[in-house]
């Protein structure tokens, strides 16, 4: 059982694409016979700029002014509570709970049988397998969807605005980072009228896309502090509560 959801965990990209490393890049050591797992194949180069890297077409002036509504936006968000259905272009598909609370933070619970916790404090991201009690880490900074918690954001100045897309009932913006040419890239889809964050798609340099749709999400609504935290993990080698870094 833990074998097959680690497997369908992997080609489903984990959440939203995020860059995880290998289970036994973790801080404790992985438990006896614990299945290999192969977690950093989706995106691992981070969106931002690197002065590089393959160029961006012009922006015309409705694409500017749509990615300032988007930035507006986002920057005025301040949490999300939401279910999500992640589906992947192989066809797999998981469901779990969001939290967001920028800036910094955010959490992932699947639902079982699949049995990750991934959670980010601001600076780390913590990747929990609560079958095997290990944990691993890596910067916020270098997962792709770092910008969505930064505390100011901007879709140009930082990372690459590659194209705007707009029609009668959605908008949306396809990023990607300009040193990393065509190792991936993070689309982001809104409706408007309210503007309202409905779900976003990372494709990795293979072409192997990753949707999370967000269902019946709460925006701006009070999201406990407690959700971030991970010192209480039982983590397979560690003291329970004992420190992880």
């Amino acid at each position: 059982m833990i074998e097959l959801a680690k497997s369908l965990i992997v080609k489903a990209a984990l959440v939203a694409g995020l860059s995880l490393p290998p289970a036994s890049a973790g801080l404790a050591a992985d438990p006896p016979n614990a299945p290999d797992a192969d977690l950093g194949g989706f995106l691992t180069a981070p969106l931002r700029s690197g002065g590089g890297g393959a160029e961006r077409g012009p922006l015309s002036p409705d694409d500017i002014a749509a990615i300032t509504r988007i930035e507006k936006y986002l920057n005025h968000m301040t949490t999300v509570r939401a279910r999500f259905v992640q589906i992947s272009s192989e066809g797999d598909l998981v469901e779990g709970n969001l939290f967001l609370q920028r800036p910094g933070k955010m959490r992932f619970e699947y639902d079982e049988p699949y049995p990750v916790l991934l959670i980010a404090d601001g600076t780390l991201l913590l990747y929990y397998d609560k079958d095997l009690k290990s944990a691993s880490f890596i910067p916020l900074s270098d997962t792709p969807l770092w910008f969505l918690v930064d505390p100011s954001i901007s879709l140009t100045s930082e990372i690459d605005t590659a194209r705007v897309r707009e029609d009668e009932a959605t908008l949306s913006v396809t990023l990607r980072g300009e040193e990393t040419g065509d190792a991936g890239e993070v689309t982001l889809v809104f409706k408007e009228d309210p503007m309202t964050l409905l779900m976003w798609i990372v494709t990795d340099a293979q072409g192997v896309s990753t949707k999370v749709v967000l269902v019946d999400p709460e925006y701006d609504v009070e999201v406990a502090d407690a959700l971030f935290e991970y010192g209480d993990l039982d983590v397979y080698g560690l003291e329970r509560g004992g420190p992880m870094r």
